[in-house]
């Protein structure tokens, strides 16, 4: 939270901060003299003269209260709605490093809850905390200076007042408060979480035991979300229930007292009134202290989730002083081992070479670590032992971007966003022309996509739209539509049938660029590729002389563009 503290401007704190003080000294001083008015109002006074600065005064602290409010309302909402844009922007730049390998695992929902709701929650650090706190003390002391010219007894009373309603309230509901608060904000991240994942796989969950098993964790998140809810409406309730009653304490004192002085002819009966509703308009200051610091725990509890997401460390790092990119695109590891969590190393003393140009394929069984490969080409990974070069060069000494640049990457799943299949493509390459786009599509055997979907067309939710072969070749697309020199694919044929496996195959071949990808299917390749078996004693295999075929009619309108 106090990063969150540090990043709010000094100058527009204060203004939000005088004009909240000037509103609640503004609301009370409408309430003193209004009462002023009704008893100058009561004795009947010879000429209506002697109340023309009493109906002054209503006037014009009813018109500045409004202006005054409306412009605290603005100059404090701008301020927390560019607080938490900016720390959300924040966040979205830190995660981009923790992708992919440091967010694996990761619950899609938890992320979104933090993304989301978590940072929504961090504007009541300003909001309900830092501004209503020092407004309850700007204007709380200047009410009991007030109070005191007319009635030193009732500005004692009050200023016991206001200390009990914005002192001691407020820290009794922070420390019941903590514990429920942070139980709730629990919930609700376990709640979205189960919610998202019964509805990504609520086609498998329906066809296995009917949903019961989904419905019941769902339905376990909801009490558990009842429950911690409940305690908070239950500590909203106690402090809403004191947030009326002390101030008719107030009101009390001052009918007692000031009506004393009054009854002893001291005090001008026109102040008894006024001085009832002025300290009862003072208590404007602190009335929802008690209510915003039970809160306090959820937002610290928010923070604290929003900074552990933030401080988590990335799985690869920009070095110090990164080296100019290389000119050449080579690739090679050089006794290279990466260990998983638990211990196991996969690959482990690997040596692989792969030059400019050459079409590369990975096998062997599964968990050999044919993926971590591909990880450590792109440097989404780094290994235990030996290094990674592009161009002779350790990856560990260029910057993540010049690394990623060189190579286009297609996981077994890929990622396709809620738009269309236009929008989808143009993430390998946004300045892709739209003969482009269908170009690649026609490549992958996707034409059948520009009829029933279209470019322009939804894809659907995580592309659900579309078939897992149909998704599979939207990544093998949008790398072919990528500028980068190097080409690594997962399992890009897993799902298709051997005519197109064949076709797709092909067009990699043919790709004068580098290819390095994954498969099980071997038999599938001819010699133009070098197969290499990571399971094998020995990494290395025997070259094939490369068959050189023509570039496919399709491909001609995007090969300019490289």
């Amino acid at each position: 939270m106090r990063e969150v503290l540090r990043r709010l401007p000094p100058a527009r704190t204060a203004l939000a901060v005088a004009l909240g003080a000037l509103t609640v000294l503004t609301g009370a001083a409408l309430l003193a003299t209004s009462g002023a008015l009704i008893s100058g109002a009561a004795q009947r006074p010879a000429t209506l003269l002697v109340l023309m600065p009493l109906i002054t005064g209503v006037r014009l602290f009813g018109i500045s209260r409004a202006a005054l409010r409306y412009a605290e309302r603005l100059v404090s909402h701008d301020l927390t709605l560019r607080l938490v844009a900016r720390v959300r922007a924040d966040l979205l730049v830190r995660l981009v490093p923790l992708a992919p390998a440091a967010l694996t695992g990761a619950r899609g929902g938890d992320l979104l809850a933090r993304v989301r709701a978590d940072v929504d929650e961090l504007q009541g650090v300003f909001l309900r905390l830092v501004a209503p706190t020092a407004v309850a003390v700007l204007a709380g002391g200047a009410a009991v200076a007030l109070t005191a010219l007319v009635s030193p007894p009732l500005a004692a009373v009050l200023a016991g007042a206001l200390l009990v309603l914005g002192v001691l309230v407020p820290a009794a509901g922070l420390v019941a408060g903590r514990r429920a608060a942070v139980a709730a904000g629990e919930a609700d991240a376990a709640f979205g979480s189960d919610a998202l994942d019964l509805l990504r796989g609520l086609a498998d969950s329906a066809g296995g035991d009917g949903g019961a098993r989904a419905r019941t964790v769902l339905e376990d998140s909801l009490r558990r979300q009842e429950a911690a809810e409940l305690a908070s409406a239950r500590l909203l309730a106690v402090t809403t229930v004191l947030r009326e009653a002390v101030p008719a304490v107030g009101v009390g004192a001052a009918l007692w007292l000031v009506g004393n002085d009054v009854a002893t002819g001291a005090t001008n009966p026109v102040l008894l009134a006024a001085s009832a509703l002025g300290v009862l308009g003072s208590f404007e200051a602190v009335g929802g202290l008690g209510a915003a610091w039970s809160a306090a725990g959820g937002i610290r509890a928010a923070a604290g989730r929003v900074r552990a997401l933030g401080e988590q460390r990335p799985a690869v790092t920009d070095p110090a002083a990164p080296l100019p990119p290389p000119t050449g695109s080579a690739l090679r590891l050089e006794s290279v081992t990466l260990t998983h969590p638990g211990g196991r190393p996969a690959p482990a003393e690997l040596d692989l070479a792969v030059a400019e140009g050459e079409k590369v394929a990975l096998t062997g069984p599964s968990g050999v670590g044919k993926s971590s490969v591909l990880a450590l080409l792109m440097r989404a990974l780094d290994p235990d032992r030996g290094r990674v070069t592009l161009g002779d060069v350790d990856l560990r000494e260029l910057a993540l971007a010049d690394v990623r640049a060189r190579s286009a990457w297609a996981p077994q799943t890929p990622q396709l966003l809620g738009g269309t299949l236009a929008g989808n493509l143009r993430l390998a390459r946004d300045d892709a022309s739209e003969a482009e786009l269908r170009a690649v599509l026609a490549d992958v055997g996707l034409t059948g996509l520009l009829g029933t979907v279209g470019l322009d067309g939804w894809v659907g939710e995580s592309g659900e739209r579309l078939s897992a072969g149909e998704r599979a070749r939207v990544g093998v697309a949008r790398a072919l539509l990528s500028p980068a020199p190097v080409l690594l694919l997962d399992e890009p044929t897993a799902h298709l049938d051997a005519a197109t496996t064949a076709r797709l195959l092909d067009l990699l071949a043919a790709e004068d660029r580098t290819v390095v990808l994954v498969t099980h299917q071997t038999a599938d390749l001819d010699r133009r590729w070098r197969v290499v078996d990571l399971a094998a004693p020995a990494r290395t295999a025997t070259a094939r002389a490369p068959v050189p075929r023509p570039v496919p009619a399709s491909r001609a309108l995007e090969a300019p563009a490289r």
